[in-house]
């Protein structure tokens, strides 16, 4: 019987690791949408301190 739970264990420990390599994985990348709107906002003019002229 006790190796069933050494199965279920090492299952377990399977899964955590697999769930914390994910979590690792989303927190150190970025999404390609994001990572093209902050190219976008970084190619862009940066707005001037002067007034608008009308």
């Amino acid at each position: 019987m006790h190796w069933f739970f050494t199965g279920l264990l090492i299952a377990a420990s399977t899964g955590t690791v697999a769930f914390t390599g994910l979590l690792l994985r989303r927190l150190f990348t970025t999404a390609p949408e994001a990572a093209a709107t902050l190219t976008a906002s970084l190619a862009a003019p940066a707005p001037s301190d002067e007034e608008p002229t009308t």
